[in-house]
């Protein structure tokens, strides 16, 4: 009865905490289920990453954040890294865990339905869903109890999101290059120029003998703030030292 309670507990805390409502809520007894809900969650995640035969940064980022969201401890962390690089493995099965797992957290529930989430979201990572990440998150789908038009409908929804993300992205990266005057096809090293050629016009530190108002003074902060950000956003681009 007491592992029952404790398991609900556990089950509603982790929800609370991947759905992005509480990020800091402190999780319950960590006993079976959470065992198994990282070893599963991992193991997954590193057989989607390999299938296509890379792992790519974004990806490990994904991943890394999923463990940063569960509040691992250094060793649990350890321990979810290594089921993400036994997952990479040819011959790595996550289907028994997974299935053991369902039982635990519910077939169909919320839980469940996140869970999935996070794999559809890891798997679209690089773009469209490959023949192969389709089968096993069909597969995957049916363990935990969803049917096939239901995983449809999740991986459309996270592959419209996504997309509005990239939008976002490129017209940050966009009104970037406006702001600093720049071509997108600029070379790297002219960035820094337009940023310190900007500043010089802008600064309100490079015009306080012009005995501005406070309210031109403002503006000039305004734009300055502005031109740095701009940098930045243009230099984490391009890998580029700030």
């Amino acid at each position: 009865m007491l592992e029952r309670i404790l398991n609900r507990r556990y089950r509603k805390a982790v929800l609370t905490r991947l759905s992005g409502q509480n990020s800091n809520l402190p999780l319950p007894s960590r006993g079976r289920t959470h065992r198994l809900f990282v070893m599963s969650m991992f193991l997954l995640m590193g057989k989607l990453a390999k299938m296509d035969g890379r792992v790519t940064k974004n990806e490990i980022k994904y991943a890394s954040s999923i463990m940063q969201l569960l509040g691992l401890s250094n060793y649990e962390r350890k321990r979810a890294i290594a089921y993400f690089e036994q997952g990479k493995k040819r011959h790595s099965e996550p289907a028994e865990f997974v299935e053991e797992l369902a039982y635990l957290i519910g077939k169909g529930s919320s839980l469940a339905r996140l869970f999935l989430q996070i794999q559809c979201r890891l798997a679209l990572v690089k773009g469209g869903l490959r023949l192969k990440e389709k089968v096993l998150l069909r597969d995957l789908a049916e363990i935990l109890g969803f049917q096939k038009a239901q995983l449809t409908s999740i991986c459309c929804e996270l592959a419209v999101e996504l997309e509005k993300k990239t939008d976002n992205s490129c017209s940050l990266q966009k009104k970037a290059y406006l702001i600093l005057q720049l071509e997108p096809e600029v070379e790297d090293s002219e960035i820094k120029k337009a940023y310190l050629r900007m500043m010089s016009k802008y600064h309100p530190d490079k015009v306080v003998s012009e005995n501005l108002t406070e309210e031109s003074l403002k503006e000039l902060h305004n734009r300055a703030m502005e031109i740095r950000g701009a940098y930045e956003a243009l230099c984490g681009v391009r890998k580029l030292r700030v």
